[in-house]
């Protein structure tokens, strides 16, 4: 079981989240998006939603106190340069939703391994 923050997300995508890591038993906790960065860095993993730029602000505080934290950022409607900003800032996925169950458990497997590969990361482990 992970402790799976979510943020900035659009109330509909942020609940849809919120249910399919419930069905896996994980445990959430909802953010606001100006919320200290200190609050997220209990975290397992963070989904984030791209709407605005208020994420990338937080994203870039928690690459400072925490590298390692894996953080997924989600948007409904993909673009590129908000992709590229994101990856720059170091996210560790871009992902378009809706998200299917078999999605989100992908993303969280090697989280509940203690290990997470993704763009930002190179296997770095807690």
């Amino acid at each position: 079981m992970a402790r799976v923050f979510l943020t900035c997300l659009e109330e509909s995508l942020g609940r849809s989240i919120a249910r399919a890591l419930a069905i896996e038993k994980h445990r959430i906790k909802h953010l606001p998006g100006n919320a200290p960065v200190d609050d997220f860095l209990d975290a397992d993993i963070v989904f984030a939603g791209a709407g605005g730029k208020q994420y990338l602000t937080l994203l870039r505080g928690i690459r400072q106190a925490r590298p390692a934290l894996p953080f997924i950022v989600v948007t409904r409607i993909p673009n590129t340069f908000e992709w590229l900003d994101a990856l720059e800032a170091g996210a560790t996925d871009y992902c378009a939703a809706p998200l299917q169950l078999s999605h989100i458990s992908s993303l969280m497997e090697p989280v509940l391994r203690g290990v997470y590969l993704g763009s930002a990361n190179t296997g770095l482990s807690r």
